[in-house]
């Protein structure tokens, strides 16, 4: 038996990780996980990243780890959190729940369900839907069932009914104090050591980017209690010694008075941060404050800044508001206090083409050049379900030219070539190519790769989970 099917005790609800998920402890699940059993409802957590690669993963080999799981725990729900990228997997973890006892109730949530509910409920290894934030309405999904009543009354579901489906309203946003620290225990143990864990101080983002649908998943901004993050830190270094690796918030304010204090009780507790340990912000929330003094001494030593492109043009297309002047002004700032700045950018966004992928190149040169930006990493473009360029591409002229879900996704498997999953009207996927190929020599002109792409010259071409995992570990 592989122990990462083995719990203390049976669990009744069971969420499976997806092996795109990677060595990591995912939160989305591993969150609504900790919320149950809080509760007194016993739910467990399967990374089937634990069993396998993204590469060798096969419908028999996920079969061979859910077939271990229901047998020993008899749940009577197993579910799903999904992305996109990993929606195909998703589907036939459910698929084979289903085969191996079709009296468990399967559940789909996350990001992917919440906008393509219809799909997903349609289905017919689908049993309900979960839209939005999970943890409220998993939780009186779970007291339903168990009590053997009805769904009707459970806010931000879709579930079948004699042959019907039924949406019932959108759920209210809960209480984020309500929710307890990540329970690391629910999984294996030296899954968590030998993985890596990030952390967050909030959900959801001030800002409304258009290439991005969290802001319409999350519906605003709010932020969790600090002790929270505190006590995962601790756990993470103390128990697993594998201390926390980032803060993944959509966005980190460096200078609110929470990320402050977060600085503060790092330096007073003595907490060890991951050795690449990095926050990601945008370049106009970058200003001379009491938070960007107090990281010094923390051990947070990156700052990944959403730049994506030097085009006013594009700028104004992604409702970015920001500018080249603020992105420079931002960057030449953080060279005061002895960070690492790594920039993403992106190719492909409409708007895009060839005249202002050269604004890109230019303002990558210039702050490569002078010193303000120490890293860069460029992506393609993808309209994300969720934003409303999936939503009306005609008008937007994106042309999808990988219409599978499991090729949209930015970190691809081992050796894998990263390619645009679609093009527009006025920039072929070819020519985005070619100015993904210029700014990659840009930034091997000034050995500016950050520390998850592979080297020049790897036998790696693409960033993947494997890769990833080494280096979020590895000492600077």
């Amino acid at each position: 038996m592989n122990p990462l099917n083995s719990f203390p005790k049976k669990k009744k609800c069971i969420l499976i990780s997806p092996p795109e998920n990677g060595k990591c402890s995912t939160r989305g699940v591993l969150s609504l996980a900790s919320f149950l059993e809080a509760a007194g409802y016993p739910a467990g957590v399967v990374p089937l990243a634990d069993s396998m690669r993204v590469e060798d993963i096969s419908p028999e080999k996920i079969e061979a780890v859910l077939s271990d799981v229901i047998r020993e725990n008899d749940p009577t729900v197993i579910g799903v959190s999904c992305l996109t990228a990993d929606y195909h997997t998703c589907k036939d973890i459910l698929r084979i729940c289903k085969q191996l006892n079709e009296n468990i109730v399967t559940l789909m949530g996350g990001i992917h369900p919440t906008f393509l509910d219809q799909d997903c409920i349609a289905l017919p290894f689908v049993d309900i839907v979960v839209r939005g934030e999970g943890e409220w309405t998993l939780l009186e999904l779970l007291s339903a069932l168990e009590k053997g009543g009805g769904l009707h009354h459970i806010n931000g579901i879709n579930f079948k009914e004699n042959g019907q489906v039924i949406r019932t309203p959108d759920r209210s946003l809960g209480n984020l104090s309500e929710l307890p620290p990540l329970n690391f225990g629910l999984l294996p143990y030296e899954f968590v050591k030998e993985g890596y864990s990030y952390g967050m101080m909030s959900r959801g983002c001030a800002f409304n980017c258009t290439f991005c649908a969290d802001n319409r998943f999350w519906k605003g901004v709010r932020r969790f209690p600090l002790s929270r993050i505190i006590h995962e830190m601790e756990t993470l270094e103390h128990v697993y010694k594998s201390p926390m690796v980032a803060i993944e918030d959509n966005m980190v304010y460096l200078g609110s008075e929470q990320f402050s204090e977060l600085c503060r009780e790092i330096k007073q507790r003595k907490i060890r941060l991951g050795p690449q340990f990095y926050v990601l912000t945008r370049t106009d929330c970058i200003i001379d404050s009491q938070g960007m003094k107090d990281m010094e001494g923390t051990g947070i030593c990156n700052v990944v800044l959403g730049i994506e492109t030097g085009s006013p043009k594009v700028l104004k297309m992604m409702n970015k508001k920001t500018s080249p002047e603020t992105i420079i002004s931002g960057c030449e700032k953080l060279m005061k206090y002895d960070l690492v700045s790594i920039g993403l950018w992106m190719i492909g966004h409409p708007g895009d083409s060839a005249e202002e992928s050269e604004h890109s190149l230019e303002l990558l040169r210039h702050l490569l050049d002078k010193g303000f930006l120490s890293k860069a990493n460029f992506s393609y473009f993808t309209p994300w379900p969720g934003t409303r360029f999936f939503e009306d591409m005609e008008k937007y002229g994106i042309e999808i030219l990988k219409p599978e879900w499991s090729n949209w996704n930015f970190r691809s498997k081992t050796g894998g070539k990263r390619e645009p999953v679609c093009q527009l009207k006025g920039f072929s996927a070819e020519e985005m190519e070619v100015y993904y190929k210029k700014a990659q020599e840009i930034i091997d002109q000034y050995s500016a790769r950050p520390f998850w792409e592979p080297v020049p010259g790897a036998e790696k071409v693409s960033v993947s989970f494997e890769t990833y995992n080494k280096s979020v570990k590895a000492t600077v």
